[in-house]
């Protein structure tokens, strides 16, 4: 129960708020019982005025006839018009009673003889200490009401008070705990224009900076972690490239050199020079287009490079590289059906993207087998050029799609080179691409393949 009370802003407050007010409310009335009863609103000022001559009258008069009778009607209209506070007293001057009072709270003492007696009195007045102990008869009495009337009205202002001090610190309270455990959504609802209202205030405020800071701390964070992923997904892929290269390079490398040390010794077949020489000499020029696209690529991936990019005539383009082709169509026995829309203008570097023409129409004829059909696309719609080169007779395997701009992917198993292609074509197409902002797809059809590119 303490550690609870010790735990409780609100129990302490009101703990002590309560016994704060029942002890001010005891002490008030311990102050009431104590003095009150010793405050008069008469003095003896106007009575010592008339004592003398009080006594003078009655000095003349006997004792038992007339002295006693003034003196009880002169104390009666006293004692009247100072609302009962006084009360006379007559004594004889040798009384032992006389020690119990003090001058100073009394009237002027007097001497009085009377004509028939010989003995001397002493009148005089003094407080009416019967009243005293009404008032204080009637406060001891009050006690109990009192006492519960304390108690209550100490439990309820405690209870208000408390309510009214210690609800806003419970809001900011709980508000920092949110803010502890790094949630900025709630805010402080305390109207007040006071410390705490202040404090309220300085908190939504320094929540809200915090919100802010924390968020931007998380989207730079994320941005990093992005950005490492990148950095590890692009070092992944160098390390990939560079092993696919030294492999690619490796192989035409190690062929050329079996025939020339087969040539040079003369061993069994190598003996025909001529016939071996002429297919080192196809490895080498494989070789070469392998390096010369390795340049390439080397070229697109330096830092800062810009593609010269001028708005020029793609349907022209096309155009011609169908026409450079042609050849190609002939000898693979293809059929090239053309629906070229004119005038169709792009912005980009027309160099790079006659490569990617070129290697889209490269491909399209060696994948086809003899006898099939090519149907090159070419339309404006939106403002946005679209391409697409369908080739038939052909299909892809749908695991294999996704891969096929990576670096020297190829569809065969076996990584055969009967096409000739170096794996390099469709990395280095995706490339150009992505620095002219165009996409690329390649998907299957019920008659092959077909490439679609959007600029």
């Amino acid at each position: 129960m303490i550690k609870r009370i010790r735990s409780s802003l609100s129990a302490k407050v009101f703990i002590i708020t309560a016994v704060l007010m029942a002890a001010c409310c005891s002490i008030t009335y311990f102050c009431i019982t104590q003095f009150a009863p010793y405050i008069y609103t008469h003095d003896f000022s106007a009575i010592d005025e008339e004592m003398p001559f009080l006594v003078e009258e009655l000095s003349h008069n006997t004792k038992e006839e007339e002295g006693l009778f003034v003196l009880e009607d002169y104390a009666s209209r006293i004692v009247e018009e100072n609302d009962d506070e006084f009360v006379y007293n007559i004594l004889p001057s040798d009384s032992e009673e006389l020690r119990q009072f003090n001058k100073n709270d009394t009237s002027m003492w007097c001497q009085l003889t009377f004509v028939d007696s010989q003995n001397e009195y002493i009148v005089f007045f003094s407080k009416n200490t019967q009243k005293e102990s009404q008032v204080a008869e009637a406060l001891q009495k009050a006690i109990p009401v009192l006492s519960v009337v304390i108690i209550a009205v100490s439990i309820v202002a405690a209870f208000f008070y408390t309510v009214y001090m210690t609800t806003p610190i419970k809001r900011i309270s709980r508000i920092s705990k949110q803010m502890a455990a790094l949630d900025f959504s709630g805010l402080c609802a305390v109207q007040r224009i006071d410390e705490i209202g202040i404090l309220a205030d300085s908190l939504n405020d320094l929540s809200g900076k915090l919100s802010s800071a924390l968020s931007e701390l998380q989207s730079a964070n994320k941005q990093l972690q992005a950005d490492i992923d990148k950095e590890r997904e692009l070092e992944r892929q160098r390390m990939d490239f560079f092993s696919a290269a030294s492999h690619e390079l490796k192989t035409p490398i190690t062929i050329i050199k079996g025939q020339l040390q087969g040539m040079l010794y003369q061993v069994g077949r190598y003996k025909d020079r001529d016939t071996y020489i002429a297919e080192s000499l196809a490895v080498t020029d494989t070789l070469e287009k392998m390096v010369q696209e390795l340049l390439t690529i080397s070229r697109f991936d330096t830092a800062g490079y810009v593609c010269n990019k001028n708005e020029f005539d793609l349907s022209s383009l096309i155009n011609e590289c169908l026409s450079a082709h042609e050849d190609l169509f002939i000898q693979r026995e293809l059929t090239v059906e053309i629906s070229i829309s004119p005038m169709v203008f792009v912005l980009g570097d027309m160099r790079l993207l006659q490569k990617v023409l070129d290697n889209l129409l490269g491909n399209a004829a060696t994948y086809s087998p003899a006898g099939n059909h090519i149907f090159v696309k070419l339309w404006q719609n939106d403002n946005k050029a679209k391409l697409t080169i369908e080739n038939t007779g052909v299909h892809i395997p749908d695991v294999d799609i996704p891969k096929l701009f990576e670096a020297f992917y190829r569809v065969e198993q076996s990584r055969n080179r009967q096409t000739g292609g170096t794996g390099l074509g469709l990395y280095i197409v995706k490339t150009i691409l992505d620095l002219h902002g165009a996409e690329i797809k390649i998907e299957n059809t019920s008659k092959g393949v077909i490439v679609s590119v959007q600029f």
